[in-house]
């Protein structure tokens, strides 16, 4: 069967460089969905995510979309036929799908007899269905800010001027946002401004790359990444790698070409994290470094265009960064001329939050809940003491205020020019990490405690005056801050059961807030963990099990989760979770709980058993819990099986003499217990 290329591209004013990353996964997820479900084959998809344009080329289509069988279910049967005639609602059923009552057929549910109707849904040209596709994938993409043009009331990122759609040689009608597709694109818009004919679908990419164009994100990220590397190589330097600048830099050219400056050696005696910022925050520039890795006076910048004259370019580009730098060392110099310390008392008149006092006043809860994390792991409450009242005085400085990114980090860099205690310093840096997904923990113990303690006095703080995250909206970050807390929390000194810590996050809080605010809080971290441990590819059902018996031990719920994944085939597994269920069921219609265990109630030796082993599995698995190796608690649990089975094969739970019921219970009761200490297992589904 002949195969087909298929080019459709929307051509917009220069869309924000925020919003390229998320078109480009959307429209290539949005396409292979619609694609699917519209049953049209093809083989690859490459998206296309611009400054100026976005969309995708699609390569091997099949000419057709595939037969789709369907069915559809009519009146009940005893409602569809009178006196062996089809009645009303039958006729009427057959009318809407264009049919004859003896095209249907009958379908037996537990419901009773239906009419249905089994059809074929056939295949439409590949030009019909991309005609459909195209407007409903920009209908569907989520832009986190739109905006309207003209007296048009349709929304985009940006005015749209253009549509080209094509399938092979030939023009698919597409209409979006009233503007009609046709066979025409534009090239760069100062290189190659003038409108391009594309002849074929496939030769798409070929015409744009010779209009200076290169329209696959992940081709022009590469390109300019190359591009930088070159340059850096032609002048002796080397670059770091930074995957986030160079994202931010293919968002905004659509032809990279790379060019180097140089800037007075005298701005290297600021500090390096400030110049960094300068050139990175600022100009979007790439620092650069020797051999040996120390900073230099050169820089490597990304431009749009391939000027007549570099050195113009160059030129520009110095001036300005001269400027900038010129600030940052002006920040620095006039910083120093105060110490961290002495900045404290400041933070006494910025307010954190009208109900939740100033930044002096968290300080205060972030010093009392750290010294109580750090005396519960044996660290020196001094440090903390000190980290803490340090923490947020870097705010204050003129370079935070210019270059916010740079919190924490400058305020060790301070601390240690101001010969505070080493780890002191270190400790300040950490308090912001990880600032997010892709940002890592503090290396340092002191630091971690301080980023929890932070972390928890701002979600009990939000709590407890009624401001959590509400739909799509976070104002506060709390869901990051949730994520942050279980992130830090599973570094090997901590590892700590967060509900007593939540509920003294909320003790030194200036309101007292609502009685189940520690409860919502506490909620939300769990379904915080479920939402991560689910993206990490874990069932919900085996996470929730966990969950139910490890509540806010967070740092264990992973490990445990792996060790009930790792068993969910095996047979031995599927037989425990059934024994579990079976006790559970007994258990469930208990008014009161079972009482206390009475040996001389017992009738069968069975019942001996079980009590005895029940009780040693019990304490076997809650050691092997406390050791961390849940697999070993696993096999104490599988051992029970034999004896559970046992006791159900002799005994009748349900008896009629209330004490012997009771006492039964009792042991169903103790045999859940040893299973609840490493997972609710009646929740896991099988």
């Amino acid at each position: 069967m002949t195969k087909s290329c298929f080019v459709f591209e929307l051509g917009c004013e220069e869309l924000p460089y925020s919003a390229l990353p998320s078109l480009n996964t959307q429209l290539y997820t949005l396409f292979k969905e619609k694609l699917t479900f519209a049953s049209l084959k093809y083989s690859d998809i490459s998206v296309i995510a611009s400054p100026r344009r976005i969309g995708v080329v699609i390569s091997g289509l099949a000419q057709n979309s595939d037969n789709k069988t369907f069915e559809r279910r009519g009146p009940a049967y005893l409602a569809a036929y009178a006196n062996g005639e089809p009645t009303k609602a039958l006729r009427g059923f057959c009318k809407g799908l264009g049919i004859k009552p003896e095209q249907t057929s009958s379908i037996k549910t537990e419901k009773g007899q239906w009419v249905v109707y089994n059809g074929v849904e056939y295949g439409k040209k590949a030009s019909v269905v991309l005609a459909q596709v195209c407007p409903d994938v920009v209908q569907s993409l989520a832009l986190s800010k739109a905006m309207r043009w003209g007296s048009s009331r349709d929304e985009f990122a940006r005015p749209v001027h253009w549509i080209l759609a094509m399938l092979n040689e030939k023009i698919v009608p597409v209409t979006v946002f009233k503007l009609e597709s046709s066979n025409t694109t534009f090239g760069h818009r100062f290189m190659a401004p003038a409108k391009l004919v594309i002849d074929h679908a496939s030769n798409y990419e070929t015409i744009l790359n010779q209009a200076f164009v290169i329209a696959n994100f992940e081709t022009r990220k590469a390109r300019t990444w190359a591009v930088v590397q070159k340059t850096a190589k032609t002048n002796n330097v080397r670059i770091d790698e930074d995957d986030a600048l160079l994202t931010e830099i293919s968002c905004l050219v659509e032809w990279p070409v790379g060019i180097c400056g140089i800037f007075d050696e005298k701005f290297l005696t600021t500090p390096e994290v400030a110049l960094i910022a300068a050139m990175k925050g600022h100009q979007k520039y790439f620092p650069t470094r020797t051999k040996e890795g120390h900073l230099t006076n050169r820089f490597v910048a990304v431009a749009n265009i391939k000027s007549r004259d570099e050195s113009q370019v160059v030129y520009g580009n110095q001036r300005v960064i001269r400027a900038r730098l010129a600030d940052a060392k002006f920040f620095y110099e006039t910083d120093r001329k105060q110490t961290l310390r002495s900045r404290r008392h400041q933070l006494d008149t910025i307010i954190f939050h009208p109900k939740l006092g100033s930044l002096g006043a968290k300080t205060e809860r972030l010093k009392i809940i750290s010294e109580k994390i750090a005396r519960s792991v044996g660290v020196d409450t001094e440090v903390i003491h000190q980290a803490a009242e340090l923490s947020r005085c870097d705010l204050l400085t003129e370079m935070v205020l210019e270059f916010d990114e740079l919190q924490g980090r400058i305020g060790t860099l301070y601390a240690t020019l101001d010969e505070e205690n080493p780890d002191v310093a270190k400790a300040i840096q950490g308090l912001y990490q990880p600032a997010g997904a892709s940002d890592s923990v503090p290396e340092d113990l002191f630091g971690s405690i301080l980023a929890v303690a932070d972390r928890l006095d701002t979600l009990a703080g939000l709590f407890a005056i009624d401001q959590p995250p509400t739909g799509s909206k976070d104002p506060f970050a709390l869901r990051r801050a949730a994520i942050g807390l279980l992130r830090l929390n599973e570094r090997s000194e901590l590892k700590l059961d967060l509900e007593p810590w939540v509920l003294e996050a909320f003790n030194v809080q200036p309101t007292d807030g609502s009685t189940d605010a520690p409860l919502a809080l506490m909620q939300f971290v769990i379904d915080r963990e479920r939402v991560r441990l689910i993206e990490f590819g874990y069932r919900h059902d085996i996470i929730v099990a966990v969950q139910a018996s490890n509540r806010l031990n967070t740092a264990l719920t992973s490990a445990r989760v792996k060790a009930l994944t790792d068993q969910l085939e095996s047979d031995a597994f599927a037989k425990l979770i059934s024994s579990n269920k079976r006790v559970v069921n007994l258990l469930k219609n208990c008014d009161k709980p079972p009482c206390a265990i009475k040996p001389s109630l017992f009738e069968h030796p069975s019942e001996e058993v079980l009590f005895q082993t029940a009780t040693k599995v019990y304490q076997d698995v809650e050691r092997a819990v406390s050791r961390e190796t849940y697999t070993e608690a696993l096999q104490y649990l599988l051992e029970m099986k034999l004896k559970t089975d046992a006791f159900f094969d002799h005994v009748m739970v349900n008896c009629e003499t209330p004490k012997i019921k009771k006492n039964r219970l009792a042991i169903c009761q103790l045999v859940k217990d040893a299973y609840g200490r490493l997972a609710d297992l009646s929740l896991i589904q099988q």
